[in-house]
């Protein structure tokens, strides 16, 4: 019985150091896949695949490569291939996407508080806010709010209202009517306080739900309308200028913080000349998306909009000081010309 025993514990001691090979080897080897191997990453969009935004992200993925001597990969999945804007969110905080491209970040106060009507004087002062220590505060309140890491931002053109055979040239013009609008409780109560029946959808079910008239018209920039088809289902433009907002680029936090310092700097300032590249796009842009538009048949309206602005100063103002806090808000009312 003895000498059973002593094999017994011949065996276990063997299979012991064994384990302990194996782990090392792994161990081993996957310190060398850190240091050496390609960190292959995902990014979403909902956006079209003709939009400067999916363009923007697709020279972001090759400036990053090379920034990283390949050490970073991304590829590009726009026009709400991974999911609508809550499922890309998720998916980012779950880290099966790494990074998404967002307008109103569901769940998050602050990003939707940026889609408060006439928040912003123009895209001017959208930009002083977002490019300096203002827009660092926000990125702050947005990671704490939703957990996710925030690696900037991208100036959005000027959103306009559609409707089907509706000239909205004032806020009375709005009574009654139901504007899809983003995800936000903030930007629904604004938009009640304009008179409008605000309803909140999803991006990507907008254009059906104009189709069959789940709601009668939606609020977008020209390049949105365009590339969209929206102009099939919508037959009037109305030139509002209610709002000048942002994209945010987010990222899972946990994969940030496994990436080296170098890599993290790398990331962030790519993203900024990446910014600036989209914003490029759409300047030149702009005027081409409004031409097309008036092709396809669209009947452009100039709408009132000290009017509106008028209309909707209060609401911004109060809402604008409890989601952003008010030494922020005050920032934003100072960087106004």
């Amino acid at each position: 019985m003895k000498k059973i025993r002593n094999i017994l514990l011949l065996f276990v001691v063997i299979g012991l150091i064994a384990g302990c090979g194996n782990q090392a080897n792994k161990s081993s080897g996957n310190s060398s896949e850190k240091s050496s191997g390609t960190v292959k990453m995902r990014s979403a969009d909902v956006v079209d695949i003709n939009s400067p935004y999916t363009k923007g992200m697709e020279e972001f993925a090759k400036d990053i490569n090379s920034a990283t001597d390949g050490k970073l990969s991304l590829e590009h999945f726009p026009a709400g291939q991974l999911g609508n804007d809550s499922q890309i969110l998720e998916s980012v905080k779950q880290g099966s996407i790494d990074f998404g491209l967002q307008g109103a970040i569901p769940g998050s106060a602050v990003a939707g508080a940026f889609y408060l009507p006439y928040l912003f004087q123009d895209a001017d002062h959208l930009k002083a806010v977002i490019f300096g220590s203002t827009g660092d505060k926000i990125k702050a309140k947005i990671e704490e709010e939703t957990g996710v890491k925030v690696i900037g931002f991208v100036p959005f053109a000027a959103r306009m209202l559609t409707t089907n055979g509706v000239e909205v040239k004032t806020p009375e013009d709005l009574k009654g009517l139901k504007i899809r609008v983003p995800e936000s409780p903030a930007v629904i109560e604004a938009w009640k306080e304009l008179g409008a029946n605000p309803t909140p959808l999803s991006f990507t079910e907008l254009f059906t739900s104009l189709q069959t008239g789940v709601v009668d018209g939606q609020e977008n920039p020209y390049e949105i309308i365009l590339n969209n088809s929206f102009y099939e289902v919508q037959d009037t433009l109305n030139e509002t200028y209610h709002n000048f907002p942002v994209r945010t680029l987010i990222m899972n936090k946990e994969k940030y913080e496994s990436l080296t310092a170098d890599q993290q700097k790398a990331l962030e300032e790519t993203w900024v000349e990446a910014a600036k590249s989209i914003d490029k796009m759409y300047s030149e842009q702009e005027a081409g998306y409004k031409e097309q538009l008036l092709e396809k048949g669209m009947k452009f309206v100039e709408s009132d909009i000290e009017s509106f602005a008028a209309k909707s100063r209060k609401v911004t103002d109060k809402l604008g000081t409890e989601i952003f806090g008010e030494e922020i808000y005050q920032e934003i009312v100072e960087l106004r010309k």
